[in-house]
This record gives structure tokens, C-alpha cells and sequence, in this order.
């Protein structure tokens, strides 16, 4: 198993991130954000990359934060700086000028329907969820709060945010969360297809558009919009609670 918490891999004009811990269903540790961040920011400034897929190893998207990781004793020095590592890879993201298209297989689950969320285009399977089910551990969800708030109406984020349930693919495509919902065993084809055909579009193209969307509605002070839903600190994330 790689000891690279994140792969890169730029081709052809697609940058593939791959979140790399498949023995914990690639939940989410400190490290594994601030790997996540720079390959990111690599991918952004890279002139050839004109689109990037966003995955998970071995068929899984993101179980949330890693509460057995949270809680081992004693506490791992990364715990303190986790809230800022999950900041840095979100403002990444957002920051990114390319577009980013999801895989999402199997589930992305709290912290990591969050990643799912910062997708421009998301593709999930039939039988696979994405689940912001904060409201039922009695806290709030900071980031997810921020990729929806900016891609989706009030009442679609309340529907989503208030219930906490599991939302499969075709729902997803029913409320805008999801491009397409296909067989669970085609989503990563399916989304590498469509990432490879956008990184072909002329140089240029796809980050125009993308730019110009983000301008007019308002979402290009990634900084401020960030700032402005605001993230926990340490002290106020509760490790029992932390997923």
C-alpha cells in the first residue's frame, strides 16, 4: 500500500486526485487534507491541466471523518491543526480554476459529502449516497454548508441539511446534486470519460466559462465566502462528534 495519502496523476490535460486511504474507506485525517491541498494547487497552476477528476481508491469516495484516528490514545499531533488542514483543502478547491469533476462511488458521508459537494460536476452511482447527517450528532456543517449555499437554493439545502438522510443517485439527480447516475460499477468510467472529453475542450475554454459563472453569482472571493460560513476551531469540534 502507498504511503502517499493523496495521488496525483496529470495526463493528456487531466489531473486525476485520488484520495488514497482505502483501509479506512479514505476517511478523512488531517494529513491526508494537507496532501490534498497540494495537489490541488499543483493541479491549479499546472498550464497543461484543464480539467480535474476527483476520486477515491478502490471504489469508495469518503467515509467522513476517521473517528478511530480521532480517538486513538495517544492523541495524534495532527488533531489540533485538522480544522485548518480541512479549510486549506476546501479553499483548494474552490480556488481551483479548472473544472473538477466527482467520481462519487459508494458513499461520501459528512466531512465527505463535502468533498463530493465542491465538485462543478458530479457523477454517482445508482446504488451510492451522499449524506450531511451533522444534524443528527447535534452539530453544525460548516463546509458542506458552504458548497451548498453556493450552488443550491434554501430550500434544497434544508431539505438536505435538516434531514440527514441518505440521498442515493437518481435522487441526486433530481436535485441538482448529481450530472448523471449511473450503474455503481460504471461511476469512475463514467467520470473519467466525461473529465478526459472536457480536458479536450480548447485551452482555456472550460475555465472561462467557469470563472465567468462563479463572477456573476457572485462566488470568486473564495476567502471571503469561506470566512463567511466560518469553520470550527479545535476547541469547538467535539471529537466524539467529529465526522
Amino acid at each position: 500500500m502507498s504511503d502517499t495519502l493523496v495521488n496525483l496523476t496529470i495526463k493528456d490535460g487531466l489531473a486525476t486526485v485520488e484520495l488514497n486511504r482505502p483501509h479506512r474507506k479514505n476517511a478523512i485525517i488531517g494529513p491526508m487534507m494537507d496532501e490534498l491541498a497540494a495537489a490541488v494547487t499543483v493541479a491549479s497552476e499546472d498550464p497543461t491541466v484543464r480539467a480535474v477528476l476527483l476520486c477515491g481508491s478502490e471504489g469508495a469516495f469518503c467515509s467522513g471523518i476517521d473517528l478511530k484516528e480521532v480517538n486513538v490514545e495517544p492523541r495524534p499531533e495532527w488533531l489540533s491543526t485538522q480544522p485548518q488542514s480541512l479549510r486549506d483543502a476546501h479553499v483548494a478547491l474552490a480556488k481551483c480554476p479548472h473544472p473538477i469533476i466527482v467520481a462519487m462511488e459508494r458513499f461520501a458521508i459528512n466531512g465527505g459529502a463535502a468533498f463530493a459537494l465542491a465538485g462543478d460536476i458530479v457523477i454517482a452511482g445508482d446504488d451510492d449516497f451522499i449524506q450531511v447527517g451533522e444534524v443528527k450528532l447535534g452539530m453544525l456543517a460548516p463546509n458542506n454548508l458552504a458548497w451548498l449555499s453556493a450552488r443550491y437554493s434554501p430550500a434544497t439545502v434544508l431539505q438536505i441539511v435538516l434531514t440527514g438522510d441518505r440521498i442515493y443517485g437518481k435522487r441526486m439527480v433530481e436535485l441538482g446534486l448529481a450530472y448523471e447516475s449511473v450503474s455503481s460499477d460504471q461511476v469512475l468510467a463514467r467520470a473519467t470519460e466525461l473529465a478526459a472529453q472536457i480536458a479536450g475542450y480548447p485551452e482555456g475554454a472550460a475555465a472561462g466559462l467557469k470563472k465567468a459563472v462563479l463572477a456573476l453569482a457572485d462566488l470568486d472571493d473564495v476567502d471571503a465566502w469561506f470566512q463567511k460560513v466560518g469553520v470550527p476551531t479545535a476547541a469547538k469540534m467535539p471529537t466524539k462528534l467529529m465526522k
